[in-house]
């Protein structure tokens, strides 16, 4: 006899699943049968029901959580939705029946620390929508959470974190490495990786989180009314500045501390504000902040704004930090090919919400740019990145680098915010498209009348071919006709009939018709498109009654 072979997920015959079923709540560990066709949702109400002593909470509130035998690895949280075969689980297996919901601190950059009640079943991009709400801000697909995490315990890239170099500490390359130390590159933040939970990164309850701005792109639109994205976006241009990331000039660096003073201290105080009232470190890049009398040039420039709110100085310090050119560039330290020579020299290689640029490993001034619409495709490798520019490049633009996910992701990032937004803009209505016409149909007389409201037509391109085929005879809407030459049948006019609506509707009278001026310009617009609907439709009428011009084909035998 041959024996039937089982597939995971089947039902007949299947062997019954032991799993050990661990309620840290309880600190209670219980052996329970499941059939592996079982749905985790079911699961989980059948621990509910042998666990004893259940003091437990909201049943929504907990899930199952499988453990990882690897210490690196903290396993995963089971779907409701899906059987317990689909894990591939075996007998002697253990579940955590865990409450889902927990505590996250998440550190602001001003130092302040907000607490969420997050799901930890959900991946981080899911939990950015309830912490941004919490804290107040709109555009959560543009902030993401960074751990602070020594050196030695970086994990291995997940999607947005550092890659972990293979090579040992003795081969790397250490001028490299200083010199991403005084550039303050994007490789030494550790962002989360989005698709994943808390849980499966590894985040204790008592880690805390900073939440930074990632991705620059409507940071424009931020003003005085939105005080928590403004304070956000000030004092992330304020340390980016401070420690060089935005290289400036003295002249430049004055203006914003003078801003900076303004900010902390509000007016000038000349009894109060005189040298030697700075910790000049907090107000000035480092290599400014030796130069004498350099105090006294910021205590002008904070007697210029005098009588300025603190929001409205926040809104000026962060407009003039938008006009410096690194403003909203992410920066990654990249070797480069030198031209004619066989030789890698360093480079930085700098991502914004519209471009990929090259700039200069020492001063930062702009190489070369190119626009985000260029790239037509980009790979990473755990050791190179290359950008495809398609027909606007004769040759790919590839770099070394280690860093090759992450420039990657942000891209993606951004080209993801690009797309979410451009789809998500306000449709135009009827006034916005010009070329858009309208179409009725009338119903039912005194009934309905339904606009419907339908693009315009997409431009293509005429198709080319010789008039001189065989003659093909097509039955019409009504049956065979008889074509006479030079005439054209009438335009035929459908009409459909019967109610809109199969209801009891309540008996009108004749209602005689009312027309008043239309005086709003929504309105005038509204006939201009209607009239020009309707001239259109009048010209192709035209068009149709003229004889065909058919061209002398001669005479074939």
């Amino acid at each position: 006899r041959s024996r039937r072979q089982q597939v995971p997920g089947g039902r007949g015959g299947m062997a019954m699943l032991s799993l050990k079923i661990s309620v840290p709540d309880n600190k209670v560990i219980k052996t329970i049968q499941f059939e592996p066709s079982t749905l985790v949702y079911d699961a989980c109400r059948i621990i509910r029901d042998k666990v004893p002593d259940s003091a437990l909470g909201d049943a929504k509130e907990y899930g199952l959580f499988l453990t990882d035998d690897d210490p690196k690895k903290s396993g995963c949280w089971l779907e409701n939705g899906k059987a317990l075969g689909y894990y591939l689980l075996k007998s002697g297996d253990t579940l955590e029946y865990r409450k889902k919901l927990r505590p996250l601190r998440v550190r602001m950059l001003d130092g302040s620390v907000k607490t969420v009640l997050v799901d930890d079943s959900q991946p981080i991009a899911n939990l950015m929508v309830v912490i941004c709400t919490k804290i107040g801000i709109t555009n959560h697909d543009e902030f993401s959470l960074v751990r602070d995490l020594p050196d030695e315990n970086k994990e291995p890239n997940t999607g947005t974190l550092t890659l972990r170099r293979e090579k040992k500490d003795k081969d790397r390359d250490q001028k490299m490495e200083q010199l991403k130390k005084k550039l303050k590159t994007d490789d030494d933040l550790n962002w989360v990786d989005h698709s994943k939970t808390l849980r499966e990164l590894g985040v204790d309850e008592d880690e805390m989180l900073t939440l930074r701005r990632k991705y620059f792109f409507s940071d424009s639109n931020v003003d005085s009314r939105d005080p928590v994205q403004l304070n956000l976006l000030y004092v992330q241009a304020r340390d980016a500045i401070l420690n060089t990331t935005h290289p400036v000039t003295l002249e430049e660096a004055c203006k914003f501390a003078g801003l900076q003073c303004q900010i902390q201290f509000g007016d000038h105080n000349e009894t109060k504000h005189k040298p030697g009232f700075l910790d000049l470190k907090e107000f000035l890049p480092k290599d400014y902040a030796k130069i004498k009398g350099i105090e006294k040039k910021i205590f002008a420039e904070h007697r210029k704004h005098i009588g300025t709110s603190e929001l409205d100085a926040k809104v000026k310090y962060v407009a003039l930090a938008r006009s410096l050119k690194t403003y909203g560039v992410t920066f990654f330290l990249v070797k480069e090919k030198m031209k004619g020579k066989n030789k890698l020299v360093p480079r930085l290689l700098g991502v914004t919400k519209d471009s990929v640029m090259r700039l200069d490993e020492r001063t930062k001034e702009i190489m070369k740019v190119w626009p985000l619409t260029t790239v037509r495709r980009w790979a990473a490798s755990p050791n190179s990145f290359t950008l495809d520019f398609g027909d606007y490049s004769e040759s790919y633009y590839s770099v070394q680098t280690t860093e090759g996910e992450q420039i990657s992701q942000l891209i993606a990032g951004y080209i993801d915010i690009i797309l979410k937004k451009k789809k998500a803009k306000d449709h135009l209505g009827i006034d916005g498209d010009e070329g858009s016409t309208m179409v009725e149909d009338s119903v039912s007389p005194a009934k309905a009348t339904i606009l419907q409201h339908t693009p315009a037509a997409k431009p293509s391109q005429p198709a080319v071919g010789s008039v001189a085929l065989p003659a093909v005879v097509r039955p019409g809407a009504q049956g065979a006709q008889v074509g006479v030459k030079g005439h054209m049948p009438a335009p035929q006019q459908q009409m459909e009939t019967g109610q809109a609506i199969s209801a009891h509707t309540a008996t009108t009278p004749a209602q005689q018709p009312y027309v008043r001026a239309l005086s709003s310009e929504p309105q005038r617009a509204l006939l201009g498109s209607l009239g020009a609907g309707r001239d259109a439709v009048q010209a192709s009428l035209r068009e149709l009654e003229l004889p065909q011009a058919r061209p002398l084909l001669g005479s074939d035998p």
